[in-house]
């Protein structure tokens, strides 16, 4: 007799279809949001207030899957539903693969290494760098309709492991899921500690091992009398395939499971948590940038529009430019969620306006949406910018030796008062010197050493602000403050509290009276905001 399909399965395709059709990247979006807060934390940037929402979005993941288990990958996952639908193609293909119950045991234990390189090596060190490696990144792309219109994702690391992963399935149910998701691995160490897991009533099985034997997932579930695996995604099949019914779920937590996942998935896509809204207003400052006479024609004057390719759809952006220099960049639309666009929206457009290039790095945790923008403001100019930023790289490196100490290409902010008094015959005493200074997230402790006279070098021996804005003002701070041999500098646009923490401690490392503006602007690293 034919099998009858059973009612949850089709309740599960219809949730696992809406899933994809309104959140077909939300499994990439949690896993982002986990490596966004851990590379945060190893980089030093981290704080409650920039990641609230990451938190709070994997918080509800989790909390509802330690709760009623995996129904996240079982419902709503729609890289799990490609591969069941994968699955159902492959069945039509007369070769078989069935992997033996010792093989099968062991492979799965392979994406927890998987997980413990990203974690460890991606998240950690960088050791990918911009190199678009995460398969689920690219199909989260090609979700998207208008992605197909280029199928440069497919030729990246990426995109190759898609397509073997793709292979896979079409032969090994649920392939990726059981052997390399690290998402997949967090799930699994959570799921086996569920308040609800399946029950069986052994006493009344055969020997059948149906519920065994069908399951995506390969759970070994006639061995117990509760189905406590963290392998388990809760599809039900095995509920359903047992023709003594042994095998049952409590109603109402399997469909309080499934509620709450679809519930945090919609909020995702209604923007609650991590959508997104028209455009944010963030902490990220217009460069007061000034072209000298010799700089005047990088850029042609005028305001230009551009879009670039982001992780979700377009990017569409407005530049300005007065003098022959970028002195403003305005998103107008994106589609990215907010979480991870506003990381490459403040990092990419300070590092474009004071580079006055597009030669720059991307925000780690927000590659897609950093890689978006630039192309977006290279488009804008078409093919201007790249001789532009050509010409001025070879002119900065033939001035950088004949004008460090007239030079400024940082923003002034706040007037400063010194007076010097470490001094001997209007130099500086001989000696190694420590002091500190506030910045905006705690005190930067520096060590300043002067020979003959001079200052000759200056060491960061801590510091508690944002990374991402700190390194920009090291760098910078202290090679003005060498090359004036005066704390009297300016700061450097977009990172002026930690500029001004490094000024104040190599002031109160010499002696010297300094007065920090900090204590008297807005919180943030940007002197004003951007619409």
């Amino acid at each position: 007799m034919k099998q009858k399909v059973k009612p949850i399965q089709v309740i599960r395709v219809i949730i696992q279809l809406i899933a994809f059709l309104t959140v077909p990247a939300l499994f990439v979006t949690v896993f982002s949001a986990i490596g966004g807060v851990v590379t945060a934390l190893v980089g030093g940037s981290f704080s409650i207030s920039a990641y609230l929402g990451s938190i709070m979005f994997v918080l509800g993941i989790f909390t509802a899957t330690l709760i009623w288990g995996r129904f996240f990958c079982g419902f709503i996952c729609s890289f799990g539903a490609m591969q069941d639908l994968l699955h159902v193609a492959g069945a039509l293909i007369p070769w078989k693969v069935k992997v033996p119950e010792t093989a099968d045991k062991w492979l799965k234990k392979l994406k927890y290494a998987v997980l413990l390189f990203i974690a460890a090596g991606v998240w950690g060190f960088s050791v990918t760098g911009d190199t678009v490696w995460s398969p689920w990144a690219v199909f989260g792309i090609y979700t998207s309709v208008s992605a197909w219109s280029s199928l440069q994702y497919f030729a990246t690391l990426g995109g190759g492991l898609l397509i073997l992963i793709m292979i896979g399935s079409l032969f090994v149910e649920r392939f990726f899921c059981k052997y390399l998701c690290p998402l997949g691995a967090l799930f699994s160490l959570t799921a086996r500690f569920r308040f609800y897991p399946l029950k069986r009533q052994s006493a009344k099985c055969g020997s059948c091992k149906l519920c065994a034997t069908k399951c995506p997932m390969s759970v070994p579930n006639s061995e117990s009398d509760k189905v406590t695996s963290g392998e388990c995604i809760n599809c039900m099949k095995c509920t359903e395939i047992c023709p003594k019914q042994n095998i049952t779920a409590d109603t109402i937590p399997a469909i309080s499971g499934t509620l709450a996942i679809t519930a945090i998935a919609g909020l995702s896509y209604a923007g609650i948590i991590t959508g997104m809204p028209d455009i944010p207003e963030t902490e990220e400052p217009s460069a007061e940038i000034t072209a000298d006479t010799e700089s005047s024609e990088l850029f042609p004057d005028g305001t230009y529009t551009g879009t670039g390719r982001g992780f979700r759809g377009d990017i569409n952006v407005t530049v300005n430019v007065d003098n022959g220099v970028i002195t403003d960049i305005i998103v107008n639309s994106y589609q990215d969620d907010k979480e991870f666009f506003s990381r490459a929206q403040s990092g990419i457009i300070d590092a474009v306006l004071q580079t006055q290039s597009t030669d720059v790095d991307t925000v780690s945790g927000a590659t897609f949406s950093s890689s978006g923008l630039i192309e977006a403001i290279k488009n804008a100019f078409g093919e201007e910018i790249s001789a532009a930023t050509t010409a001025q790289t070879a002119e900065h490196s033939t001035k950088t030796t004949t004008e460090a100490a007239t030079n400024t290409p940082f923003e002034e902010t706040e007037p400063e008062t010194f007076t010097q008094q470490k001094t001997v015959s209007g130099k500086y005493t001989d000696g190694v010197y420590t002091g500190c200074g506030n910045g905006l997230r705690g005190q930067t402790n520096v060590t300043v050493t002067v020979e003959n006279g001079e200052i000759t070098d200056i060491t960061v021996t801590s510091y508690q602000d944002d990374q991402q804005f700190f390194v920009r003002a090291e760098s910078n701070i202290i090679a003005a403050i060498l090359a004036a041999q005066s704390v009297d500098v300016d700061t450097v646009s977009g990172a002026t509290f930690s500029s001004n923490s490094i000024k104040e401690a190599v002031a109160n490392a010499l002696g010297i009276e300094f007065t920090n503006p900090n204590s008297t602007m807005q919180q943030g690293h940007g002197d004003r905001h951007r619409h």
